[in-house]
This record gives C-alpha cells, sequence and structure tokens, in this order.
C-alpha cells in the first residue's frame, strides 16, 4: 500500500543506481548517519559528505550536516527522545529539516517526542515533523510503515516528495491504511502560512476514523478535544481558530476500546501570523 519508501543503512550511503526499479513505487535513497550521540537520516543523495561517517567533535559533525545540506540531502534527525539512542547534540547547532518525532510503535518516548516537538513550536519555530517506522527485520511489535507518511507533493518523483517534506505539507498515520487528514486555512495546506484575523476556521476533512477516535486542535494555548467519531467513516467540517501562531490537529485512538488511547494520526502545523 505504499507509493514511496525510503531505505536507508547505518553509515552505509544507498546510491539510487542501486535501488530496484518497481512500478508504483518511488524508492529514495539515503543513509542514517550514526554515532553515539544521535542518529539523523540524509535522504535523496547518494553521497552526503566526504569521507568517513565519525567525528571527534562538534565541529566535525557540523561540518558532516553542513555538507549534507550543500548537496540537497533533507537531514531528518531521528527518535529525538528514544529511550536508549535519544539525540544529544543541540538542536540549534545543526542544520537540518525536519524532527522524527514518531518512531516505530507508538509508545512514551514518542509521546515525548511530539510533545519537545510541541515545544519548539510554541517557540516560534517553524519544524516540520516526520515518522518513521526504522524498520530492520520481523519482529513483534515492528512492521514497515507503521508508522508512515501522507505527503501532499507535486508528484509522485522523489525530489517532490523530499520537498513536501521538507515542507511539512504532511501527516504521519500508524499504518497506510490509516486515518487520512486535509486540512487548510483558507486554501492554506499544512507546512503554509495564512494571515491572522479574527473569524478564522480550520477546514477538515478526514477518513478512517473509528467510532470513539477523539480529534485534539493544538494551537500555542494547548490541546482541546474537538470531536469525538460518532461511528466508522469520515469527517468534513470545519473548527474555530481562536488565537495566532500555528493549529494542527492529532486523531487519538483506543484500541478494541480498552486499551489507552494514543495518538493514531499527528498533522503538521498550519501557520497564522
Amino acid at each position: 500500500g505504499l507509493d514511496f519508501l525510503a531505505v536507508t543503512d547505518h553509515n552505509q550511503p544507498i546510491s539510487k543506481a542501486s535501488l530496484p526499479q518497481v512500478e508504483g513505487l518511488t524508492l529514495i535513497p539515503g543513509v542514517e548517519w550514526t554515532q553515539f550521540q544521535g542518529h539523523a537520516n540524509f535522504l535523496g543523495v547518494d553521497e552526503p559528505y566526504d569521507g568517513p561517517f565519525f567525528a571527534n567533535d562538534l565541529l566535525g559533525v557540523q561540518a558532516k550536516f553542513q555538507l549534507a545540506r550543500d548537496r540537497g540531502a533533507v537531514i531528518v534527525l531521528n527518535h529525538i527522545q528514544d529511550d536508549t539512542l535519544p539525540f544529544k547534540y543541540d538542536l540549534v547547532s545543526l542544520p537540518f529539516d525536519a524532527l522524527e518525532v514518531w518512531n516505530g510503535p507508538m509508545r512514551m518516548s514518542n509521546l515525548q517526542g511530539i510533545g519537545l516537538w510541541d515545544a519548539l513550536l510554541k517557540q516560534g519555530l517553524k519544524v516540520p515533523a516526520v515518522g518513521g517506522s526504522d524498520y530492520h527485520a520481523d519482529r513483534f511489535g515492528q512492521m514497515l510503515a507503521g508508522p508512515c507518511m501522507g505527503v501532499y507533493a507535486q508528484s509522485a518523483g522523489m525530489s517532490d516528495i523530499l520537498e513536501a517534506v521538507r515542507k511539512g505539507k504532511s501527516f504521519i498515520s500508524f499504518q497506510p491504511e490509516g486515518a487520512t487528514v486535509d486540512m487548510r486555512v483558507g486554501g492554506v495546506l499544512m507546512g503554509g502560512t495564512n494571515q491572522w484575523q479574527e473569524g478564522l476556521a480550520l477546514e477538515v476533512s478526514l477518513t478512517g476514523l473509528q467510532k470513539g477516535d477523539v480529534v485534539k486542535l493544538i494551537s500555542p494555548s494547548g490541546s482541546r478535544d474537538v470531536l469525538t467519531a460518532p461511528g466508522r467513516g469520515e469527517f468534513v467540517g470545519s473548527f474555530p481558530i481562536t488565537e495566532p501562531g500555528y493549529v494542527r490537529l492529532e486523531l487519538w485512538q483506543s484500541y478494541m476500546g480498552v486499551l489507552p488511547a494514543l495518538p493514531i494520526l499527528v498533522s503538521n502545523p498550519i501557520w497564522l501570523e
């Protein structure tokens, strides 16, 4: 059920030429730059940096990141709040394009990652969020594309998909056949900016709802529940926006109605300035 897939290995760059041709599937080359203080994906280029992966100080790490940026790689800081492999570098010290706030199965570290990301949004930093399955092999609790990204790209080409990721024109869903969202303010999509004024509304189209799912609207002042799904299906409607800054959505679900509710969809924000 996937339209695109990014393939990365730890400190082993994968070239576009080495990837197979699969009809209907856009394969994106990259590398997961891996050091003991953090991991980062460099996506879309064959050789994001020269020489070995390692660096002995922050200046060396910065040089790797800057070279990858100069060569056109989309840089994602991975599993920023992971229990065993958090990203320990100061975020303001490195160039990057997005934060992986949702890595693999939803769990406490992902909730913390979403919280860290939202704190940055409240500071006015326009940082897109991404999610990824970090799939290595079949094992309990892990599956390919759990979670995955939905992107509003101009085409299915690699450059357009990565540009949508870079600009935050995207959302994270817990699986390919999971919930989807289209949300706009005055025609402006996720990742875009609209002029703030009183009376704005968030126009929302959600699919894949289950009975009891809760839609949360998040803005600088916090989170508020705006809808509880009465049944399975879709929702098309609008929610008032009460403050400038940004607005985004999360969809929470309690599995089988018995487990604690967790996010099954996280949107990127629309900025209101």
